[in-house]
């Protein structure tokens, strides 16, 4: 038996399954379109439980509230140099921000901040955390707020976002 006729079979097999492909048209758009699930079909792993219960996060403390305090006037006061050429501005800014933070605000134009100084004591918003609080900041240019965050009761207060106050 020659080897073609020995290759024959083979080929044929593979016609015949779908191993041999077809030129793909990249060219053409496909959709895909999905049904909703069915309240039916659809399992559900995790059933809600009734009796579960939150437990909140406690109110930050006087020790927490007056470093958050100092954390947050450091900012707006380390915020408010626009004279500062981007780079020596955004580095400076780096150790007191959040990676959230120092994300947001890379590539900011200090020439573009309006505050140039804090002019008063800072003061915690409602709903102040051991772990998450604003903080309003007096400036210059009015107040500010800071969003600061941390991981723990012990970690440092970092800045999530800085941002004129609501009037």
């Amino acid at each position: 038996m020659n080897r073609a006729a020995a290759a024959l079979p083979l080929i044929a097999a593979l016609a015949l399954t779908g191993c041999v492909a077809d030129p793909v048209d990249n060219t053409r758009s496909t959709s895909t379109i999905t049904a909703a699930p069915n309240a039916s079909t659809s399992p559900n792993p995790t059933p809600p439980v009734d009796d579960a219960t939150v437990i909140p996060v406690p109110e930050a403390g006087d020790d927490s509230q007056k470093s958050a305090l100092t954390a947050a006037e450091k900012v707006v006061a380390t915020f408010a140099q626009p004279t500062l050429d981007p780079e020596t501005w955004m580095n400076n800014l780096y150790p007191l921000m959040s990676q959230a933070g120092a994300a947001a605000y890379e590539g900011t134009d200090p020439a573009k901040v309006p505050v140039h100084q804090v002019t008063g004591a800072g003061k915690i918003l409602d709903g102040s955390t051991e772990v998450a609080l604003i903080v309003e900041v007096p400036t210059d240019a009015g107040p500010y707020n800071v969003s600061l965050s941390r991981t723990g009761p012990d970690a440092p207060w970092l800045a999530d976002r800085i941002r004129p106050a609501q009037a």
